[in-house]
This record gives structure tokens, sequence and C-alpha cells, in this order.
């Protein structure tokens, strides 16, 4: 059976050149946006879930959460205990479906785009499913999604990402990103579902209002009811 490809891709230290230009201080003004626009108090228990190799975690910790990074990758989540460790976070092996240890949270977080990575419309809903199970009642739910409205000429209800590495050392590797297409209405009418009722949504880290034509981000705050 093929394995999955979030199974073979974020095993993968090439994942990790990829994207080496995301930067710490572009983790810190997603954490910026939850500081100031959701009001989380520090102290206050946080899951980044999805945490990949923990830019985000180490950021939230710097502001004085009680972090726990979650990430189904084992490669990923060695790399954050040994390049992002922090006293305030602890770094745990999990799938995005739950269970989630540590909780239930006051805040959950869905940083970069990590989510809709799953062959179903019902697995995804899962996901959020399992956020509000784990979510304290008026907790809050953060995500920062693309703006599919960008994208132009997509016939599947996903976007792919090929990568193709070419190493002279080894024979030529091919990987696989996929993301489902959700726009905005889509999320919003998903949380509700879940139990989780928008209570705005931005289109930058700066906190710009969302606009479907022109705002890079789709960044959701949502409650916990």
């Amino acid at each position: 059976m093929k394995a999955e490809w979030y199974n073979t891709w974020f095993e993968s230290p090439w994942y990790m050149r990829l994207y080496r230009h995301r930067t710490e201080e572009e983790a810190r003004e997603g954490v910026d946006l939850i500081q100031r626009l959701a009001g989380i108090e520090p102290g206050t228990k946080v899951l980044d879930l999805c945490c990949g190799y923990g830019r985000h975690a180490l950021a939230l910790a710097e502001h004085g959460y009680i972090v726990t990074g979650l990430d189904n990758s084992h490669y990923l989540i060695d790399r954050a205990q040994e390049l992002y460790p922090h006293p305030n976070v602890d770094y745990i092996v999990g799938d995005m479906r739950g269970p989630f240890p540590n909780g239930p949270f006051h805040v959950i977080a869905n940083f970069f785009t990590s989510f809709g990575y799953f062959d179903t419309h019902e697995e995804n809903a899962r996901v959020l499913q399992a956020i509000r199970a784990n979510l304290v009642d008026g907790g809050t739910f953060v995500m920062d999604f693309l703006n599919v409205n960008l994208l132009r000429n997509i016939d599947e209800p996903y976007v792919r990402k090929r990568i193709t590495i070419n190493n002279p050392c080894s024979h030529e590797q091919e990987f696989e990103e996929r993301v489902w297409l959700y726009d905005r209405d889509a999320l919003v009418e998903m949380c509700a579902s879940s139990g989780l009722n928008v209570k705005c949504v931005y289109g930058s880290y700066e906190g710009k209002p969302f606009d479907a034509e022109t705002s890079t981000r789709c960044i959701i705050i949502a409650e916990a009811v």
C-alpha cells in the first residue's frame, strides 16, 4: 500500500530545506496576531496543532504560554526538540484527528496551511471535531489558512505541489503536497458544524480584514460553543 503523501514528505529532511525561508520572525508575526486580536493572556494552555519543527511553538512559549506542540512526523518532532527547546513547550508525536494529550486547552492554533491534508471531506472535518472536543467551553481556535481565491484554473478539489529532488549523490526523489481548497465560507461552515463559532476572519498577520480578491491569508478566529 502506498504511503500517504504527508507520511512521506514530512519525514524527509528535504521538507525543512525547501521551507528554510520561513523564518522565526514570520512565526512571531502569526503569534503576535493571536495575542493582539484574540486577546489570549500569558499562562494560557495552548496546543500548536501540526507544529512541524517548532517555529510557532517557540514563539508561543516566548509569549508566556504553556505549549504542547503536536505533529504526526517523528522527524519534525525530533528537530523541534533539537532546534527550539523551551521549558514551556512539550513536543509530542500525534495525529491531528486526535486524541490530543495534555488537554483540554484554552487555545488551539493551526498555522501555516496545515489543514485539508486528507483524501475526503469527512476526514478533514474530523480534525475540527477533535479540536472542539479538546477545547474548554469558550476556548479559542485559530486557523491560519491560505486564501484559495488567489489560485486559478484548478479543477480538482485540492491543490497539488509536486517536489522533485535532484541530488547528485543519490537517485532522484519525488514528493507531493496536497491541500483541499476550502474557501472562507466553507471553513466557516465546517467550524460551525463542529461547534466552533467564527468570530472574525483576517487576511494577513497584520490583522487586515479578509478580502477574497486580495488577501494572502485566511486567518480564522473561532470560539468553542
